[in-house]
């Protein structure tokens, strides 16, 4: 079985805390999920080795091959254009690496590359693409796992952020919403913010062959090394769930929850605001299947239109009352309900990384649905955007 140590206080460092970690026992069964080639190394190399020693039963899943990569690719072919059959050869490079730096870990077996578009899973999530959550799906019941190591909500890239949430529904509609979950950050400004952090302490030699397998992803080298390299550190950080997160976090999304019929945020704003800001839904609704809406943020208070996330669709009014830098939000949501799962980003023009990422909104006992759906409904959901 697998147990935890104490968790970490938030704000805490390191080296302030020595005796916390995670404990594998050989009856584990252990589903890895990593968005990219080289985050099973930066996020989990610590993990896998001792996963490994411990007897337990791993699988690992690329997700992306990373394809969409294009700086380095330039850098190492010096070329300035990358098309198709550019990025498909280079995220077939970055395949191989990644089995070597598994093989490096101690990991014998073939990992499996779902081949999703890299850069693309937020689009899939705005979309209600069925046919990931049935390929998701599919990998959860193939394997049934004891403990699922996946990335954080409030990782800052979009590929990150975005499969926690797909992952979230995939388990839901399997039936497996308490499966013990941990999770990790690679792209993040402030993980001391995030609670429920726990660490897994590494010894020297599990150190330096993490820090070995980093290396196996030559073309990251080239423009990361110094930064990839310093993710071999003593203490590997995973997260413990917690929707419920303390207001003073840091998170744009500093308070979220549903009364009255309707969904209220409150959303502190950048110093700056100016057009461009946004708020992207994500709920799974018993009554309308899968909705995926876009509220953009005005910059003085007044009624705004609910839109669909990808067709642009105008739906239903909303308010939005600008106080200093907060926005106050209030949609309603009423017949909606039940959900079985809300999530909420705050979205604003960025080069590469996100502003933030997702935050689950905690659902009253009235307002959700926690029984999986039929065999029959798993996939007949759609993307329902009605006034």
């Amino acid at each position: 079985m697998l147990t935890f140590g104490k968790d970490f206080p938030p704000g805490k460092t390191h080296g302030q805390h020595r005796d916390m970690s995670i404990l594998l026992k050989h009856s584990d069964r252990l589903l890895l999920i990593a968005p990219h080639p080289d985050d099973e190394s930066l996020a989990m190399g610590g993990f896998i080795q001792r996963a490994l020693k411990a007897g337990a039963a791993v699988r690992v899943i690329f997700v992306t091959n990373g394809g969409s990569n294009p700086w380095p690719q330039r850098w190492v072919e010096k070329r300035w254009k990358i098309g198709h059959d550019e990025s498909r050869r280079w995220g077939a490079m970055r395949c191989h690496e990644a089995r070597s730096a598994l093989k490096k870990l101690g990991f014998q077996k073939e990992a499996r590359f779902l081949d999703l578009p890299d850069q693309g899973i937020t689009r899939l999530l705005l979309r209600a693409d069925l046919g990931i959550l049935e390929r998701l799906c599919r990998e959860l019941d193939d394997w049934k796992p004891t403990l699922l190591v996946l990335p954080s909500a409030y990782d800052l890239h979009a590929d990150h952020n975005a499969l926690f949430v797909l992952l979230q529904i995939a388990l839901d509609r399997i039936g497996r919403r308490d499966l013990p979950q941990l999770h990790y950050l690679v792209h993040s400004r402030q993980p001391d913010l995030v609670p429920r952090r726990i660490g897994l302490q590494l010894a020297d030699h599990e150190v330096h062959t993490k820090r070995q397998a980093i290396l196996c992803h030559g073309t990251q080298m080239v423009l990361s090394r110094k930064r990839f390299v310093a993710y071999a550190r003593p203490v590997e950080n995973y997260f413990k769930p917690a929707p419920e997160l303390p207001l003073a976090n840091g998170h744009r999304i500093r308070d979220a929850f549903l009364s009255a019929g309707a969904l209220n945020l409150t959303v502190t704003l950048p110093a700056s605001h100016k057009r461009g800001f946004s708020l992207l839904i994500v709920a799974e609704s018993l009554a309308r299947g899968s909705l995926r809406w876009k509220l953009s943020i005005p910059a003085a208070s007044r009624k705004v239109r609910l839109c669909g996330a990808t067709t642009g669709a105008q739906l239903r009014h909303a308010t939005v009352r600008i106080n200093g830098r907060f926005a106050v939000v209030k949609i309603p949501i009423a017949a909606f309900l039940p959900f079985s799962r809300v999530f909420v980003k705050f979205k604003r023009p960025t080069i590469f990384l996100d502003d933030s990422g997702w935050r689950e909104v905690p659902l009253p006992k009235s307002a959700r649905n926690v029984c999986p759906p039929s065999e029959n409904e798993r996939f007949s959901a759609s993307q329902l955007e009605l006034p």
